[in-house]
């Protein structure tokens, strides 16, 4: 920050000076008589100039300091020694008093050279415009008149408005506000300075003219004065104090990287040439430094520093420091009964005020607070880690988890949940579950809230309806807490049901099928035996052959029936197909398909194959199975009056056989389940097509064994194309 204002400040105190010069050569030209304003036997003699000059040092070394931010502003008693001087010395000897004095005072406190000439700059002017003002009003009475003091009111005014003025430029471009509000900020200081001016200086003058030997007890107004600079000092600073440790405070509060922070707003706080603060069972201290007092460096702990980790209590220090640090403030930092390490501020043996006691105790509750700081944020980061696990639990559970508060309004709703009901979490959070959940049988409405106080555990059942339309039957485990009788809240895990309740239905429905399917040869078998046993002799040739043809049809029939049996008995849900028999050879696949759409006898059934053989390596049975199975699945399955479309195609190493159907397609999410046993593409509570299950399943395993696949593309309220693929002979 000062690289970047540093050519502004320059230029900015060279105007100054010139402008001190300036006007110091107008009063040495304009004034050139030897004319004192006040007059007394006394003043007579080479000895007041010297004398006058170590008045106006020493009341220049009478140093308050007010800070501005990153600037501070010195007050001193010199403004009183000035009226002294330019009241009692011709106007070339007084201003000649004046910067003297005030030279030697920069000397000795080793000023910077900028500092020093804008200082000078600043008085110059104001002592140049003081006594043209004091001259020109007053005149050279020789003692004090009404019109000497309305000189001296009038020049300290002047005085204190150009120095008011000057100073404003400087601290305008360090805090970055404008001069205009600087002067607004620093009027009231101004006015009571250039009060205690006046009254300091003039009573000084009086006295010594005419009771030279009271002079002494104009110490104590000089002594007042300085003390009630010092207490307005001190209420600005505790202000501008306060206002840095709000933003600590805030700071400590966000979390925020808060080390960093602290060390440079405490810094700030306490106007320390260097904060630091080192922690223990590490090398690493964080440290800010005046001379960049927004940059924070990380660097070795401190050789005084460690040696004061373990110590209980605050330290300042005075000896065996670094040789340019003149003090150090050392407090421990600890926060939940654990030590971090400590907090250090350091003033340099140049340009700072002392620490004290009283810093002291303002440090040690700032550290506290830093140590409560981090233990609550490692609190904080062990929370968070505990709840991340407890949401990775509720996020990657197979089971739906949510829980409501005591109105019943959804807190919490996992992606499990979202997955059963198809209810987004940002809709459900925040409303009633009673007001989420589709259920269409209002008696199990009362399964949303089943607890109670003499029984919070209830585990119930009921089905509920999607957006989608389908219904899922849900297990919902509730577990409820209550304060007083009064419901706080509820964790509900819920299970789905759905599959068990598919499973239970197509259990009985494949029995009855298969009692069904079975009953439905074995009825004309046994009564056309019947009918040959008792009446064959006396039938036709002709329609005793007819009764042996359907015999031997419904024979067929039944056999097919139990080979899909057999079959599915002795495959397994896995990949491994060893159990099939299959008898692989080279097969025209048009010969294939065309014997499946005459057996099937469906006009329904649309064909288009290529003219020319297609050689492929299958079972020819079990082919016709397979296909059979596919077009009877997609006559089942589409309207009575939409045709089913059959294809062929021909790629370089395989032949796929399409089966096209117009039925109302299949859900993403069951396309792989519908190749399984017993599985159909329907609500389980309302099945509506016949069969056992088993075609698709069947189908698929003997194509793989074959070396073949079944595929599917599907599109809801479209259609379904089957394709069945084998390899080219």
């Amino acid at each position: 920050m000062r690289a970047l204002l540093g050519d502004p400040i320059r230029r900015r105190v060279g105007a100054v000076t010139l402008l001190g010069i300036a006007l110091g050569t107008v009063v040495t030209v304009y004034f050139p008589q030897p004319g004192r304003v006040l007059s007394g036997p006394w003043l007579h003699g080479g000895w007041l100039l010297p004398v006058l000059i170590a008045v106006t040092c020493v009341g220049e070394l009478t140093v308050v300091r007010l800070r501005h931010g990153q600037a501070t502003e010195e007050l001193t008693l010199c403004e009183a020694a000035i009226i002294v001087d330019v009241l009692l010395l011709p106007a070339r000897e007084a201003l000649l008093a004046s910067v003297v004095g005030l030279l030697v005072a920069t000397l000795i406190q080793r000023r910077p050279v900028v500092k020093g000439l804008f200082n000078l700059g600043t008085y110059t002017a104001g002592i140049s415009a003081l006594i043209a003002i004091v001259h020109l009003v007053s005149g050279t009475p020789g003692h004090v008149t009404g019109r000497v003091v309305l000189g001296a009111t009038l020049g300290t005014a002047v005085f204190t408005a150009v120095n008011l003025t000057c100073l404003a430029q400087i601290l305008a471009l360090i805090s970055g506000v404008r001069p205009a509000q600087v002067v607004r900020d620093q009027a009231r200081l101004s006015a009571y300075i250039a009060v205690g001016t006046l009254a300091t200086g003039l009573p000084a003058v009086a006295i010594g003219l005419d009771a030279p030997l009271l002079l002494p007890f104009m110490t104590m107004p000089a002594l007042a004065l300085t003390y009630a600079y010092r207490a307005y000092v001190q209420e600005a600073d505790e202000r501008a104090r306060s206002a840095v440790l709000l933003r600590l405070s805030h700071a400590l509060a966000a979390r925020d990287d808060v080390l960093r922070q602290f060390v440079v707003i405490v810094r700030e706080a306490f106007d320390a040439d260097l904060t630091v603060v080192a922690l223990a069972g590490t090398d690493l201290a964080f440290a800010v430094d005046a001379d960049a007092p927004e940059e924070v460096t990380g660097i070795a702990v401190p050789a005084v520093l460690a040696d004061h980790l373990d110590t209980t209590g605050p330290s300042l220090l005075g000896e065996d420091l670094p040789a340019d640090v003149r003090q150090m403030l050392v407090v421990p930092l600890e926060g939940g009964g654990r030590r971090y390490g400590v907090v250090a501020l350091a003033v340099r043996r140049r340009g700072r005020a002392r620490l004290t006691t009283r810093d002291v105790t303002v440090l040690a509750p700032l550290a506290n607070a830093l140590g409560a700081a981090l233990s609550g944020g490692e609190h904080l980061d062990r929370l968070v880690e505990e709840t991340s696990k407890l949401q990775a639990i509720a996020e990657q559970s197979t089971e739906g988890i949510l829980m409501v508060d005591g109105d019943g309004v959804v807190q919490m709703w996992s992606q499990a949940f979202t997955d059963l009901t198809e209810i987004p979490r940002a809709e459900a959070t925040g409303r009633k579950l009673t007001d989420l959940l589709d259920i269409p049988d209002e008696q199990e409405r009362p399964a949303l809230n089943p607890v109670s106080a003499d029984e919070p555990k209830v585990v119930a059942e009921l089905t509920v309806r999607r957006p989608d339309g389908e219904l899922r039957r849900l297990r919902l485990a509730h577990s409820a807490v209550f304060v007083d009788g009064r419901l706080v809240r509820d964790v509900v895990v819920a299970g789905d049901l759905t599959r068990e309740y598919r499973t239970e239905r197509l259990k009985s429905d494949f029995i009855a099928t298969v009692s069904h399917e079975l009953r439905t040869p074995l009825t004309p078998i046994i009564g056309y035996l019947d009918l040959l046993r008792t009446r064959g002799e006396r039938m036709t040739p002709e329609k005793r052959r007819d009764c042996l043809d359907l015999l031997a049809d419904r024979a067929k029939h039944l056999s097919r029936l139990v080979e899909d049996l057999l079959t599915v008995s002795r495959v397994g849900d896995t990949d491994r197909d060893l159990a099939l028999q299959v008898d692989v050879g080279d097969h025209d696949l048009g010969t294939v398909v065309r014997q499946v759409v005459r057996d099937l006898g469906s006009p329904r059934v649309e064909v288009d194959l290529p003219a020319d053989p297609v050689p492929v390596r299958c079972d020819n049975g079990r082919t016709v199975q397979v296909v059979t199975n596919l077009v009877s699945n997609a006559l089942k399955y589409s309207p009575d009056t939409e045709p089913v479309h059959l294809r062929m195609r021909v790629a370089d190493e395989a032949v796929h056989v399409d089966v096209v159907d117009r039925g109302r397609g299949i859900p993403s999410d069951q396309t792989e389940k519908i190749f399984e046993k017993f599985h159909r593409v329907e609500d389980p509570m309302t099945m509506s097509t016949s069969g056992t299950g088993l075609g698709l399943f069947i189908a698929r395993r003997l194509a793989q064994a074959m070396g073949g696949e079944i595929g599917l593309t599907t599109t809801l309220g479209v259609g379904s194309t089957f394709t069945l693929t084998l390899r080219r002979a």
